[in-house]
């Protein structure tokens, strides 16, 4: 399979959020969005970085209970590990065993299109499980 059949699968939405906001608006957008991270960009096309539930704790342990007022700017990942929408889904995986990574933002053309998470792949992989059961049922059934 490929990133863009995932994507198309699961649809092109990508919750973001703009650089300027703080961590009390990311949180509130999470919660919105009920997700795990967001892409931060400006224009909802060029990634500027990423912030997930990772970066929240760290912001934490670095800025204690005031980190809630500070930027993204200041919190999030800045060098964020994406893919193009062409690769193959064994692409994403490598991506997030390599740098240990549950968020891959995916790109066409460099611009935003979509995000896969982990949980995306384990939905994609029991689908694809079920599957190959019930074509086994059907080859056993078929030769009786």
């Amino acid at each position: 399979m490929s990133v863009q059949q995932l994507i198309k699968g699961k649809g092109p939405f990508v919750p973001v959020i703009r650089s300027d906001l703080t961590l009390e608006d990311a949180i509130n957008q999470l919660d919105i969005d009920n997700a795990g991270a967001l892409v931060v960009t400006d224009n909802n096309q060029n990634v500027l970085g990423i912030i997930t539930e990772r970066d929240i704790a760290r912001g934490l342990k670095t800025f204690g209970r005031n980190v809630v007022d500070r930027p993204l700017r200041d919190l999030m990942t800045k060098d964020v590990i994406s893919c193009d929408i062409n690769q193959p889904l064994s692409t994403v995986l490598e991506l997030m065993d390599k740098y240990q990574i549950h968020y891959v933002p995916i790109t066409k053309d460099g611009l935003l299109c979509g995000i896969i998470n982990m949980l995306d792949l384990v939905k994609y992989r029991l689908r694809e499980i079920e599957r190959e059961a019930d074509e086994l049922k059907t080859y056993i059934t078929a030769g009786r």
